[in-house]
This record gives C-alpha cells, structure tokens and sequence, in this order.
C-alpha cells in the first residue's frame, strides 16, 4: 500500500500497523479501524526495539474515545487498559 509513514512521515511503500495489539486487542482494533501505516524501517523497529510503542497506543485510545464518545472506562472495558496514564510517566 502506498502512502505516509505516520512515524517519519517518509511516501512510498507502507505496512499496515494495528494501534493495539496483543490478545484478541488485534482483532478489536480492525473492527475499530485503529490503524495506521508505518514504513517497514518504522514498522520493524516498532516491533523489535518498541520505539514509539506507547506513542501510538495511546493515539489509538484517543481516536477510540473520539470516534466511539465511549468513556476511558469503557476503553478499559474493552481494551483491558487506559494507556492515557501514562502520559506523566
């Protein structure tokens, strides 16, 4: 798929890449269309080194909360986990 790379922000050949992951989350973020296209390079270090990991988990739970009006309660409900807080951290 072509398009721009939502890490650096680099055109040309991108990956699909689900906000949240993990057990049966994978399955919830198509239905909630929680993607985002990353280039390989970005891709591939996101799932070995985790670089920009919380950063687009918790862009994901922001457009969840927007897109749905739901409650970060009911995100947890149905994510298992507020990645908001961790914001200060």
């Amino acid at each position: 798929m072509t398009g721009t790379c939502r890490i650096c922000h680099r055109y040309g050949d991108m990956e699909v890449h689900h906000l949240l992951s993990g057990t049966g989350r994978r399955k919830l973020a198509d239905e909630d269309k929680l993607t985002c296209l990353l280039c390989p390079e970005c891709h591939r270090r996101l799932h070995d080194k985790g670089e920009h990991a919380l950063e687009l988990k918790q862009e994901g739970e922001r457009m969840w909360l927007r897109t749905t009006g739901g409650t970060i309660r009911q995100f947890i409900n149905r994510y298992g986990k507020n990645y908001l807080d961790e914001e200060e951290t």
